[in-house]
């Protein structure tokens, strides 16, 4: 897991809690063990336990999820949730291509993350809080590649699936590899490197 402190009281939106139930779907003792986790209720006179998309989700509880994950399925599937993420997650509008998908990342990580209950991304200010790390993109002039670099508290398996399946909505055949000559959060990092060719 990742070596990136985050700071207290930030929560994290259903939607992007709901792309983890999707992502193992398969393996229901899974789910059930990760709706613990995550302390989802039930609800209804069934009792059935479900993600409620409009409800706002620990941090801390959300990262024992991702540790779950990575216990019983593994680095493949922490990546299988990350590719999951921009089907569901919000998003700012207006993103065309693979570089502003990319170049994206940062501002849909701050939009489904609050901080003490206040968005933390403003779109019509453009207000960005601290406290939960950033996604770079750069782009490789006159190249089809980029790199991502990955500061954050989530695993570096979750990253790449989650910079893979940006890539792929915009460009199906984006391939993504993890640079660890600059370092990597799973061994004591501060971030990972991503780089992404198409």
């Amino acid at each position: 897991m990742s070596q990136f402190s985050y700071e207290p009281g930030i929560t994290v939106t259903g939607v992007s809690v709901a792309s983890i139930v999707e992502a193992i779907q398969s393996f229901s003792v899974l789910v059930n063990t990760l709706l613990d986790v995550m302390k989802v209720p039930a609800r209804g006179a069934t009792g059935e336990r479900a993600i409620d998309p409009n409800v706002w989700y620990p941090m801390e509880d959300y990262l024992l999820a991702y540790k779950k994950i990575d216990t019983l399925l593994g680095g493949r599937g922490l990546e299988k949730v990350g590719t999951m993420i921009p089907k569901n997650a919000v998003f700012p509008a207006n993103i065309t291509d693979i570089h502003k998908a990319l170049a994206s990342l940062d501002v849909a990580f701050h939009m489904n993350h609050r901080k003490s209950g206040k968005d933390m991304f403003n779109p019509a200010t453009g207000e960005m809080l601290e406290g939960i790390g950033h996604y770079t993109y750069t782009a490789a002039p006159g190249k089809n590649e980029g790199t991502v670099v990955c500061n954050n508290p989530y695993p570096c398996r979750f990253d790449q699936g989650l910079v893979k399946g940006m890539a792929q909505r915009f460009m199906p055949s984006a391939v993504v590899t993890h640079d660890a000559s600059h370092g990597c959060r799973q061994k004591g990092g501060d971030s990972c490197t991503f780089v992404v060719t198409w």
